[in-house]
Protein backbone atom coordinates (compact mmCIF):
# COMPACT_ATOMS: atom_id res chain seq x y z
CA UNK A 1 0.00 0.00 0.00
CA UNK A 2 1.64 3.67 -1.04
CA UNK A 3 1.30 6.69 0.74
CA UNK A 4 -1.77 8.74 -1.16
CA UNK A 5 0.12 10.66 -4.21
CA UNK A 6 -2.51 13.74 -4.71
CA UNK A 7 -1.08 15.05 -7.75
CA UNK A 8 -4.24 15.91 -9.85
CA UNK A 9 -5.02 18.38 -6.99
CA UNK A 10 -1.49 20.00 -8.16
CA UNK A 11 -2.15 19.86 -11.47
CA UNK A 12 -6.27 21.00 -10.97
CA UNK A 13 -4.28 24.24 -8.29
CA UNK A 14 -2.13 24.92 -11.01
CA UNK A 15 -4.71 25.34 -13.95
CA UNK A 16 -6.76 27.83 -11.53
CA UNK A 17 -4.43 30.17 -11.43
CA UNK A 18 -3.04 30.03 -14.77
CA UNK A 19 -6.37 30.98 -16.31
CA UNK A 20 -6.96 33.50 -14.02
CA UNK A 21 -3.48 35.32 -15.39
CA UNK A 22 -4.45 34.73 -18.44
CA UNK A 23 -8.13 36.26 -18.23
CA UNK A 24 -6.17 39.22 -16.84
CA UNK A 25 -3.85 39.31 -19.69
CA UNK A 26 -6.57 39.21 -22.32
CA UNK A 27 -8.93 41.51 -20.57
CA UNK A 28 -6.04 44.15 -20.25
CA UNK A 29 -4.52 43.66 -24.12
CA UNK A 30 -3.85 47.25 -25.68
CA UNK A 31 -7.24 47.80 -28.30
CA UNK A 32 -9.40 44.99 -26.24
CA UNK A 33 -10.98 41.62 -27.59
CA UNK A 34 -13.33 40.54 -30.66
CA UNK A 35 -17.24 39.98 -30.06
CA UNK A 36 -15.86 36.20 -30.62
CA UNK A 37 -13.21 36.35 -28.41
CA UNK A 38 -15.19 38.19 -25.60
CA UNK A 39 -18.10 35.12 -25.72
CA UNK A 40 -15.38 32.66 -25.70
CA UNK A 41 -13.96 34.18 -22.39
CA UNK A 42 -16.54 34.34 -20.95
CA UNK A 43 -17.79 30.54 -21.16
CA UNK A 44 -14.07 29.29 -20.40
CA UNK A 45 -14.45 31.67 -17.09
CA UNK A 46 -17.75 30.25 -16.86
CA UNK A 47 -17.12 26.75 -17.14
CA UNK A 48 -13.77 26.91 -14.80
CA UNK A 49 -16.17 28.00 -12.16
CA UNK A 50 -18.49 24.60 -12.69
CA UNK A 51 -15.55 22.52 -12.18
CA UNK A 52 -13.84 24.52 -9.14
CA UNK A 53 -17.85 23.96 -7.68
CA UNK A 54 -17.55 20.17 -8.48
CA UNK A 55 -14.05 20.32 -6.73
CA UNK A 56 -15.34 21.70 -3.79
CA UNK A 57 -17.96 20.04 -3.90
CA UNK A 58 -16.62 16.67 -3.38
CA UNK A 59 -13.77 18.24 -0.71
CA UNK A 60 -16.33 19.05 1.50
CA UNK A 61 -18.82 16.17 0.97
CA UNK A 62 -16.35 13.18 -0.10
CA UNK A 63 -12.85 14.40 1.25
CA UNK A 64 -12.49 16.25 4.60
CA UNK A 65 -15.30 13.86 6.68
CA UNK A 66 -12.97 11.38 5.26
CA UNK A 67 -9.58 12.87 6.38
CA UNK A 68 -11.79 13.60 10.11
CA UNK A 69 -12.89 10.26 10.63
CA UNK A 70 -9.28 9.12 9.62
CA UNK A 71 -7.88 11.82 12.04
CA UNK A 72 -9.79 13.57 14.37
CA UNK A 73 -7.19 16.20 15.67
CA UNK A 74 -7.73 17.81 12.03
CA UNK A 75 -11.21 18.83 12.93
CA UNK A 76 -9.90 22.79 13.00
CA UNK A 77 -7.95 22.36 9.60
CA UNK A 78 -10.96 21.04 7.63
CA UNK A 79 -13.16 23.47 9.21
CA UNK A 80 -11.15 26.19 8.05
CA UNK A 81 -10.74 24.87 4.34
CA UNK A 82 -14.78 24.83 4.82
CA UNK A 83 -15.04 28.39 5.86
CA UNK A 84 -12.52 29.32 3.11
CA UNK A 85 -15.35 27.52 0.35
CA UNK A 86 -17.81 29.94 2.01
CA UNK A 87 -16.15 33.02 1.87
CA UNK A 88 -15.18 32.24 -2.40
CA UNK A 89 -18.78 31.29 -2.59
CA UNK A 90 -19.46 34.67 -3.36
CA UNK A 91 -16.55 36.26 -5.78
CA UNK A 92 -17.50 33.38 -7.70
CA UNK A 93 -20.99 34.62 -7.98
CA UNK A 94 -20.16 37.45 -9.03
CA UNK A 95 -17.47 36.26 -12.12
CA UNK A 96 -20.27 33.96 -13.19
CA UNK A 97 -22.50 37.00 -13.72
CA UNK A 98 -19.97 39.31 -15.04
CA UNK A 99 -18.78 36.34 -17.41
CA UNK A 100 -22.36 35.42 -18.95
CA UNK A 101 -22.71 39.40 -19.24
CA UNK A 102 -19.92 38.94 -21.65
CA UNK A 103 -20.95 36.49 -23.56
CA UNK A 104 -24.43 38.36 -24.13
CA UNK A 105 -22.63 41.58 -24.79
CA UNK A 106 -23.87 43.37 -21.77
CA UNK A 107 -20.53 43.75 -19.40
CA UNK A 108 -17.47 44.97 -20.25
CA UNK A 109 -13.81 44.18 -19.41
CA UNK A 110 -13.91 46.24 -16.55
CA UNK A 111 -16.36 44.27 -15.19
CA UNK A 112 -14.53 41.12 -15.36
CA UNK A 113 -11.61 42.36 -14.29
CA UNK A 114 -13.10 43.51 -11.26
CA UNK A 115 -14.96 40.23 -10.22
CA UNK A 116 -11.59 38.60 -10.78
CA UNK A 117 -10.16 40.93 -8.59
CA UNK A 118 -12.71 39.92 -5.72
CA UNK A 119 -12.34 36.48 -6.24
CA UNK A 120 -8.60 36.00 -6.83
CA UNK A 121 -6.93 36.83 -3.33
CA UNK A 122 -9.21 34.87 -1.59
CA UNK A 123 -8.98 32.27 -4.11
CA UNK A 124 -5.49 31.81 -4.42
CA UNK A 125 -4.61 32.26 -0.93
CA UNK A 126 -7.43 29.51 -0.09
CA UNK A 127 -5.52 27.47 -2.92
CA UNK A 128 -2.02 28.10 -0.58
CA UNK A 129 -3.54 27.05 2.66
CA UNK A 130 -5.09 23.86 0.93
CA UNK A 131 -1.48 23.04 0.11
CA UNK A 132 0.21 23.74 2.53
CA UNK A 133 -2.03 22.55 5.65
CA UNK A 134 -4.37 19.93 3.90
CA UNK A 135 -3.07 17.90 1.62
CA UNK A 136 -0.41 16.82 4.35
CA UNK A 137 -3.29 15.01 6.36
CA UNK A 138 -4.41 13.60 3.19
CA UNK A 139 -0.61 11.96 2.36
CA UNK A 140 -0.10 11.09 6.21
CA UNK A 141 -4.12 9.06 6.57
CA UNK A 142 -4.57 8.12 3.50
CA UNK A 143 -3.28 5.28 0.75
CA UNK A 144 -2.77 6.14 -2.84
CA UNK A 145 -5.99 3.52 -3.43
CA UNK A 146 -7.88 5.21 -1.31
CA UNK A 147 -6.85 8.74 -2.72
CA UNK A 148 -8.08 7.44 -6.19
CA UNK A 149 -11.24 5.51 -4.97
CA UNK A 150 -12.01 9.11 -3.70
CA UNK A 151 -11.40 10.78 -6.44
CA UNK A 152 -13.24 8.44 -9.04
CA UNK A 153 -16.44 9.07 -6.53
CA UNK A 154 -16.46 12.44 -5.72
CA UNK A 155 -15.02 13.95 -9.07
CA UNK A 156 -15.04 11.36 -12.11
CA UNK A 157 -18.06 9.77 -12.37
CA UNK A 158 -20.58 11.45 -14.22
CA UNK A 159 -18.11 12.63 -16.58
CA UNK A 160 -19.33 12.00 -20.38
CA UNK A 161 -15.96 11.22 -22.45
CA UNK A 162 -15.83 14.97 -24.17
CA UNK A 163 -15.98 15.76 -20.48
CA UNK A 164 -13.18 14.32 -19.62
CA UNK A 165 -11.26 15.04 -22.20
CA UNK A 166 -11.92 18.72 -22.15
CA UNK A 167 -10.70 18.34 -18.36
CA UNK A 168 -7.67 16.40 -18.64
CA UNK A 169 -6.29 19.26 -21.56
CA UNK A 170 -7.07 21.52 -19.58
CA UNK A 171 -4.99 20.89 -16.29
CA UNK A 172 -1.83 19.45 -18.84
CA UNK A 173 -2.13 22.71 -20.78
CA UNK A 174 1.09 25.05 -19.95
CA UNK A 175 2.67 22.43 -17.58
CA UNK A 176 6.34 21.66 -18.35
CA UNK A 177 6.53 18.43 -16.25
CA UNK A 178 6.03 15.88 -17.81
CA UNK A 179 6.91 13.41 -15.09
CA UNK A 180 3.99 14.58 -12.67
CA UNK A 181 1.96 15.09 -16.10
CA UNK A 182 2.73 10.98 -16.28
CA UNK A 183 2.12 10.36 -12.92
CA UNK A 184 -1.10 11.99 -12.81
CA UNK A 185 -2.27 10.41 -15.98
CA UNK A 186 -1.48 7.37 -15.77
CA UNK A 187 0.84 7.17 -18.33
CA UNK A 188 4.03 5.11 -18.55
CA UNK A 189 7.38 6.43 -18.27
CA UNK A 190 8.21 6.07 -22.46
CA UNK A 191 5.26 7.45 -23.32
CA UNK A 192 5.52 10.40 -20.92
CA UNK A 193 7.51 12.71 -24.12
CA UNK A 194 3.72 12.10 -25.93
CA UNK A 195 2.26 14.56 -23.40
CA UNK A 196 4.08 17.50 -24.88
CA UNK A 197 0.81 18.04 -27.19
CA UNK A 198 -1.43 18.44 -24.40
CA UNK A 199 1.02 20.90 -22.39
CA UNK A 200 1.08 22.98 -25.91
CA UNK A 201 -2.80 22.74 -26.26
CA UNK A 202 -3.51 26.82 -25.64
CA UNK A 203 -1.42 27.24 -28.48
CA UNK A 204 -3.45 25.37 -31.32
CA UNK A 205 -5.35 27.99 -33.49
CA UNK A 206 -9.08 27.27 -33.08
CA UNK A 207 -8.71 24.94 -29.77
CA UNK A 208 -9.08 27.42 -27.29
CA UNK A 209 -9.87 31.12 -26.61
CA UNK A 210 -5.57 32.07 -25.85
CA UNK A 211 -5.13 30.75 -28.97
CA UNK A 212 -2.99 33.21 -30.92
CA UNK A 213 -2.59 35.78 -27.53
CA UNK A 214 0.32 36.32 -25.86
CA UNK A 215 -1.69 34.52 -23.17
CA UNK A 216 -1.44 31.02 -24.82
CA UNK A 217 2.75 31.44 -23.67
CA UNK A 218 1.85 31.82 -19.78
CA UNK A 219 2.47 28.59 -18.23
CA UNK A 220 0.94 26.36 -15.64
CA UNK A 221 3.33 27.01 -12.31
CA UNK A 222 3.01 24.50 -9.39
CA UNK A 223 2.35 25.97 -5.78
CA UNK A 224 5.47 25.97 -3.96
CA UNK A 225 3.91 23.70 -1.04
CA UNK A 226 2.85 21.71 -3.57
CA UNK A 227 6.13 21.05 -5.88
CA UNK A 228 7.49 20.51 -2.61
CA UNK A 229 5.00 17.76 -1.57
CA UNK A 230 4.23 15.71 -4.60
CA UNK A 231 6.78 16.03 -7.71
CA UNK A 232 9.42 14.20 -8.12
Amino acid sequence: MTTADPVTMALFHAALRRDLARARALLGAPGGLSVRRRRRLGRHLLWMMTQLRWHHEGEDHGLWPLLLERDPDSWAVLEEMEREHEAIDGPMLQLEEASRGLVAGRAHSRDVLAALDALEPPLVAHLEHEERAGLPIVRRVLTHEEWQAFERREWIEGYTVPDTLRFLRWICDGVQERDLLGRGLGVAGPLRPMLGSLAGSARVPGLTVWAGTPAARMGSPLGMALREGVAP
